[in-house]
Parts: C-alpha cells; structure tokens; sequence
C-alpha cells in the first residue's frame, strides 16, 4: 500500500509541476503581449504628441527622426494628425481619442497639453494626477 501511494504522490507531483509550467508559459506570453501592445501604443502616442508640438513651431519638423518628407506646413501637420486619429481610434481610450479630435478641430497649446494629460493618463497611471494649470508653460505670442 505505502508503493501505490508513493507513486500517486510522485504522479501528482509530476502532473502539478506540468499544470504549473504550462499555465506559467500561457501568463508569460499574456504579460509579453500586453507589453508589446503599450510599447507601441506609447511609440503612436510619442509620435503624434511630437507632430502635434511641430504644429506650433513648424521649422523644428527637422529635429523629427520619423520626419514625413511631405509635411511642410501647418495644413500638413494636421492631415498627419487626422491620418494617426484615425489609427488611433483602433487602440486609444474615449478620452485620448476626444483630446487629440479636439487639438485637430481647434489647435491650441492648452488643448496639445488635456490630451498629454489623457495619453500620459492611459499609459502610464490611469488617473489624473496633474491639471493644466500645473503643466502650463506660458509661451510668447507670435
């Protein structure tokens, strides 16, 4: 009797340890999945916050390393932008995808700053830890 418990024991044993690597490697492709999901979602965002910024200060559309040879203009930046909101709207949250419609439709610094606050809030923290008037930088007027 203590044999064919023995090798119950040693045959649950080998059962767990296999249940447990198989679901191990199952959550481990998840986590890999999910961060190679928010690496690219934070290399659009990245790229959209830096076209969004050109819009102000076109000239410095140079110093951007994925610079579209075709933007030039202002005009440009925004087709650019409409072009990047419309592949967001397969990945981006309601907020982030109403603050960057609102940049495009009125482009204006404090509208450039809400959506940072919604992409920052979706990436990174998942809340509002900052408000406008705390990130506000006061340009000059042109």
């Amino acid at each position: 009797m203590s044999l064919q418990i023995t090798i119950a024991f040693l045959t649950a044993l080998g059962i767990g340890s296999l249940i447990t690597a198989v679901v191990s490697h199952y959550l481990g492709k998840g986590k890999e999945v999910d961060f190679k999901k928010h690496e690219q979602k934070e290399r659009r965002y990245r790229s959209v916050l830096l076209y969004m910024d050109v819009y102000f200060e076109p000239q410095n559309i140079k110093f951007l390393s994925s610079r579209q040879p075709d933007i030039s203009s202002q005009k440009d930046v925004i087709e650019y932008l409409k072009a990047e909101y419309h592949e967001m709207l397969l990945y981006s949250p309601r907020e982030v995808l109403i603050a960057v419609k609102k940049f495009i439709s009125e482009p204006t610094r404090e509208n450039f700053l809400a959506a940072v606050l919604e992409m920052r809030a979706d990436l990174w923290i998942g809340k509002h830890d900052l408000n406008l008037e705390e990130i506000k930088i006061n340009f000059p007027k042109s």
